[in-house]
């Protein structure tokens, strides 16, 4: 499957779930991306884990209580940002990948706030290209054609549009 045959499918069924349902999946999405995060901290010995980890544990509270704190969340999602790479500055895959890891934290924090779908398709988007990075990383001979057709991708879109489809 190509990249815009996904998006597109996988749009479509997302504005068709509820928001607690467009909240499990976000979390699931952080729960998969946050070891990318520790792996970079280790490796550069910059960011704080735990002030990403303590994120991601009031995210799932606030989706599992139903009591929503504005104040304490937007205070937290201005500590992910203090502790998310640059590019700029770490410019290694490992740095690519702890970005999409706090990107995909701060937006399922600020998905809490809004409720904008446009957030929850951000949030597929960075495990997408989270995987593709590691794909075009571990193969860099491969072009930009043959990652997307790597079967990790692929696997990686239909495990998406499962996700999607089980909590619709």
């Amino acid at each position: 499957m190509k990249w815009t045959e996904y998006k597109e499918r996988f749009k479509t069924t997302l504005y068709k779930t509820s928001e607690k349902q467009k909240m499990e999946f976000a979390l699931e999405i952080c729960e998969k991306l946050l070891p990318d995060y520790h792996t970079f901290t280790d490796e550069t010995k910059w960011g704080d884990s735990d002030i990403i980890s303590e994120a991601l544990d009031l995210a799932k509270k606030c989706a599992n209580t139903q009591q929503t704190r504005a104040d304490l969340i937007k205070k937290m999602v201005g500590e992910v940002e203090k502790n998310t790479p640059d590019m700029d500055d770490f410019g290694q895959v490992s740095g690519s990948l702890a970005l999409n890891s706090c990107t995909a934290i701060s937006e399922t924090l600020n998905f809490i706030l809004d409720k904008k779908t446009e957030r929850i398709i951000d949030i597929g988007s960075f495990s997408y290209d989270s995987t593709y990075f590691k794909v075009g990383e571990l193969n860099p001979k491969l072009s930009d054609l043959e990652i997307e057709k790597h079967s990790d991708l692929q696997n990686e879109m239909e495990w998406q549009l499962e996700k999607i489809k089980y909590v619709a």
